[in-house]
């Protein structure tokens, strides 16, 4: 035996070497016990990650639309979309405290821009004007890549949807060249 050999079989054989002994399995069985709540944790939080409703991106959206539910959101407002102007369709939804409002774009011919107004009410109703320029904020508006030209000639006219719980204005601007249609929608919550 060697003399370190004799002494910790001193150290074993003293009531208080046995404690040193003890001690080790104690530390370890404390950090397995540590290292076992962590990934429980861990786990938990994993799991009520992937357990919460992500919507996924609607590429139709808007950069820094607050809604990627068109039909949700169509909805919301009183209005309709008729499947010709599905392909071409972008919007964006601002809804902060009180302000409430929704933008939409799509083209079209000029007989899916007539099925628009019909199918919201707005074909022989509502305030028609003549427009220079988009009547909608322009700064908003140039976020979304519509053009700015103020010597561009629209169509405007107002509505107000009667049914709903909500009060909805909604302003419509038409641009039309030859057979093609474009339609621009801005609507509020009252």
């Amino acid at each position: 035996m060697d003399v370190l050999d004799v002494e910790s079989a001193e150290q074993a054989t003293q009531p208080g070497g046995g404690r040193a002994r003890h001690r080790r399995p104690r530390a370890r069985r404390r950090l397995l016990r540590i290292g076992l709540a962590s990934l429980l944790i861990v786990l938990l939080v994993f799991w009520y990650a992937m357990s919460r409703e992500h919507t996924p991106h609607d590429p139709r959206a808007y950069p820094g639309s607050q809604s990627q539910d068109l039909p949700g959101t169509l909805h919301r407002y009183h209005l309709g979309l008729p499947d010709c102007a599905a392909r071409s369709v972008r919007y964006h939804r601002y809804a902060e405290w009180e302000a409430d409002s929704f933008y939409l774009h799509f083209t079209g011919d000029r007989h899916c821009m007539n099925q628009f107004l019909v199918l919201n009410g707005m074909f022989l109703t509502g305030k028609r004007t003549e427009s220079a320029g988009l009547p909608f904020d322009a700064k908003t508006t140039a976020g979304f890549g519509w053009p700015q030209d103020p010597e561009r000639r629209y169509r405007s006219l107002r509505h107000r949807p009667l049914s709903g719980e909500a009060l909805v204005d909604v302003a419509v601007a038409l641009y039309e060249s030859g057979d093609a249609a474009e339609v621009y929608l801005h609507a509020g919550i009252v």
